[in-house]
């Protein structure tokens, strides 16, 4: 079965040397965050999620998260920052 990352990145249009080449990191270590193999840091999820223009939680599943929540006063949101991401 096809990684959502890898779909997200061939639907770019983009090999895996292209889209490592862009992220500033080896090809083969782009295969493993795809395939499952390696985590990946919540900045480099979203550095992925970007280039591929996708949501990071089309593409990546939090398996340990920190939440850091601001209460709902005078219209604020809660922000959601995820610590470490899977496949």
């Amino acid at each position: 079965m096809e990684s959502a990352a890898r779909t997200a990145r061939i639907a770019k249009g983009m090999s895996i040397e292209e889209a490592a080449r862009a992220l500033s990191i080896p090809a083969g270590y782009l295969s493993q965050i795809e395939n499952g193999k390696r985590h990946v840091s919540d900045q480099r999820a979203e550095n992925i999620a970007c280039l591929y223009e996708v949501e990071v939680s089309k593409i990546f599943s939090a398996s340990r998260y920190v939440i850091c929540e601001q209460q709902k006063k005078g219209g604020e949101e809660s922000d959601e920052r995820y610590a470490d991401y899977q496949h």
